[in-house]
């Protein structure tokens, strides 16, 4: 006589965070009352139903899926029942683990109700070929959610879970973020300590000395309870270098930073720079571009203070106007207390070709030349006609003027032409003009509509740039003006003001140009 089995049956059900719902979902209700129910029909006693709710069919290290397999080593259970394979899992390698090896040594019976699919009968030749193609369907949905956020991401959306620090997401649209005018100050110091020439330690050091709360503790106080573990009060050199070197506070959105690198794993991997997908505009600033790119220049030339402390006003600005190699600043200690600063090109070492004499230039010299010019550029900008006298000199108050008035001709042409079109198909509704001709004067119409656009947006780009150069101006004004105000001017102040200083080799007189930020010609 066949010795009869008592099932203490566990019923797994399993919602995939792929499926969009949280919590105790319908789908995990659904197959609550499947399991259930099949359980009853077959006089099988129900031990527990374990529930994964949110967890990916790749991710085998599941709270429930732990426990069962818990339960089932200690001998409470030893029936498995499953909506389908997938609910197991979508790893056809791991999930054939469990129905051919750890089923089968724990004595347990496996059923896929969907599937069709009993450990205890012999015929379960189908359930590998189910579990391949459950691998596949992963391996696409992870494909298609990759290639949805590289959608998402060109087009300029914020697809991150966490919003940087000094922002927070727009009430009407979570893609899109919006000042967050109580953290705001925060990082609008870090950038002005950055500026003044100040290394991310003693920014950091600053800032805990001031007591100034540091982005986890902020998000944690805000209700954030994902910062409870990270609830850190101490700002760490990581943490502002972070924020210094992030263009989402110039008011640009750059995604596809890091990703995942094998559907199965989940690692996820750096990015390299070149393929981050960078689109400008997308939010407001924080920060003006021209401040993010000064303290990035700084932070790419920093030299460890630990070498030296000795000033550098000129920090990753100065270049070889020969061979447009960057000139390096260099250090010597003379007489143990003397340190002597020379700008050197290193390229006529290494390519006498590219660069056939060698340039340097004492670090003092250079400054009495810049410090020379800033004080007579200082001058000439903050003359009260300064402004007026450059557009004047440059014709551009003219070409705006004459800009405006063809924009307004074009404008006009483009309405008579709407107007015409209009007559045309009328003209055709009478029977005036054939199909032919209301073709053809219909195309050449188009065709000077499309000539119009293209002269207009050309104008309004001329008409644009005109506007930004004028309040370009205003800034370098407002920048020269500190410089009155100044004996020494800081780092900060001369980066503001600077973008590129050439010098040439040594000679009577000896060749200098010095590059304004805000606008392109000298002066």
């Amino acid at each position: 006589m066949d010795k009869v089995v008592i099932y203490n049956v566990g019923l797994y059900c399993r919602l995939s965070l792929d499926d969009g719902n949280v919590g105790e979902s319908g789908s995990i209700q659904t197959q609550k009352i499947i399991l259930s129910k099949y359980a009853k029909d077959n006089n099988f006693n129900v031990y527990k139903i374990y529930v994964d709710d949110g967890y990916s069919g790749l991710n085998y290290n599941r709270p429930a899926f732990n426990e069962m397999l818990g339960d089932i080593e200690s001998g409470k259970i030893n029936m498995v029942i499953t909506k389908d394979l997938s609910r197991l899992g979508r790893d056809y390698i791991q999930t054939g683990y469990y129905t051919e090896i750890y089923f089968p040594d724990h004595k347990v019976r496996y059923v896929a109700l969907s599937d069709g699919i009993d450990t205890i009968n012999q015929n379960n030749d189908i359930a590998p070929f189910k579990n391949i193609l459950n691998d596949m369907y992963a391996k696409d949905l992870s494909r298609k959610v990759k290639l949805a956020k590289r959608s998402r991401a060109l087009d300029g959306l914020f697809i991150s879970a966490q919003t940087p620090f000094g922002y927070i997401k727009d009430p009407n649209n979570k893609n899109h973020l919006i000042v967050d005018e109580e953290a705001k100050p925060i990082i609008l110091k870090i950038f002005q300590l950055a500026k003044e020439g100040l290394g991310t330690y003693r920014i950091a050091k600053i800032l805990n000395e001031e007591g100034v709360i540091t982005p986890s503790r902020y998000k944690f106080l805000k209700g954030d309870t994902r910062f409870a573990r990270f609830n850190n009060t101490i700002w760490r050199t990581e943490t502002v270098n972070a924020i210094l070197t992030d263009m989402v506070y110039c008011g640009h959105m750059e995604n596809h930073k890091c990703e995942v690198s094998n559907y199965k794993t989940k690692k996820i991997v750096r990015v390299p720079d070149s393929e981050h997908i960078i689109v400008k505009n997308t939010h407001e600033a924080i920060i003006s571009e021209n401040d993010f790119e000064i303290v990035n220049n700084l932070i790419k030339s920093r030299i460890s203070p630990r070498k030296h402390e000795s000033e550098n006003l000129f920090k990753s600005i100065v270049y070889c106007a020969h061979c447009g190699n960057r000139m390096v600043l260099t250090h010597q200690t003379r007489n143990s207390n003397y340190v002597s600063q020379t700008y050197k090109c290193h390229k006529h070492n290494r390519d006498i070709d590219l660069c056939p004499e060698p340039n340097t230039i004492l670090y003092s010299e250079l400054k009495k030349v810049v410090l020379e010019d800033l004080r007579n550029l200082a001058k000439k900008i903050t003359a009260e006609d300064f402004i007026e006298a450059y557009l004047k000199r440059n014709k551009l108050k003219n070409k705006n003027t004459n800009n405006d008035k063809e924009i307004l001709k074009l404008k006009n042409r483009k309405e008579t032409i709407y107007q015409l079109i209009k007559r045309v198909y009328e003209d055709n509704q009478k029977g005036i003009l054939d199909s032919e001709m209301t073709t053809r004067m219909i195309n050449d119409y188009q065709k000077e509509l499309k000539d119009i656009d293209t002269k207009l947006a050309k104008y309004n780009e001329q008409k644009v740039a005109n506007e930004n150069l004028e309040g370009n101006l205003i800034k370098l004004r407002e920048v020269a003006l500190q410089m009155l105000n100044f004996e020494e001017p800081t780092i900060g102040l001369i980066q503001s003001l600077i973008s590129r200083i050439e010098v040439g080799y040594r000679r009577n007189p000896r060749h200098f140009k010095i590059c304004y930020r805000f606008v392109e010609d000298s002066f």
